[in-house]
C-alpha cells in the first residue's frame, strides 16, 4: 500500500505544481473569492516547492519500510493537515469558495492515508 500510496499522491502533487506554475489563475479562479492577477506571483514562487514534495514521494515509492519511510509518512501526513487546515480556515473567513471544502476534504484523507502508513512502519 505505501509505493501506491507513495505513486498516486506524488504524481497528484506534482500535477498540482505544474498547475501552480503553468496556470496559476486557474488554481485561484477555482478557490478564491476575489482574484488578482497579481496573485500569481506567490503561487508561481511557491510551485517548486510543492514539486518537489511529489518528487520526493514519487522516488520514496520504491523505499523499503522502516524509520525513514515512517517519518516521511508522518511528515506528509502533517502537511497535508496543514493545507486542509488553511483551506478551512480560508473558508470560514470568506476568502475561499465552497470548491476548497471538497480539496480539504481530499486532503484530510491523504493525510489520514500516511498516518495509518505511519503507524504500520513504526510497529516494524
Amino acid at each position: 500500500m505505501y509505493p501506491l500510496a507513495c505513486l498516486v499522491v506524488g504524481a497528484f502533487v506534482c500535477l498540482v505544481g505544474l498547475v501552480l506554475i503553468v496556470a496559476p489563475d486557474a488554481y485561484f479562479q477555482l478557490y478564491a473569492t476575489h482574484y488578482v492577477p497579481g496573485m500569481d506571483f506567490p503561487a508561481r514562487r511557491f510551485a517548486p516547492a510543492v514539486l518537489a514534495l511529489g518528487e520526493v514521494l514519487l522516488v520514496a515509492r520504491s523505499l523499503e519500510p522502516g524509520p525513514f519511510a515512517a517519518v516521511l509518512c508522518l511528515i506528509t501526513a502533517f502537511a497535508f493537515l496543514g493545507v486542509a487546515g488553511t483551506g478551512l480556515l480560508a473558508w470560514r473567513d470568506g476568502i475561499a469558495r465552497a470548491a476548497i471544502l471538497w480539496a480539504a476534504a481530499l486532503e484530510s484523507a491523504i493525510a489520514v492515508l500516511f498516518l495509518v502508513l505511519w503507524m504500520r512502519m513504526r510497529k516494524l
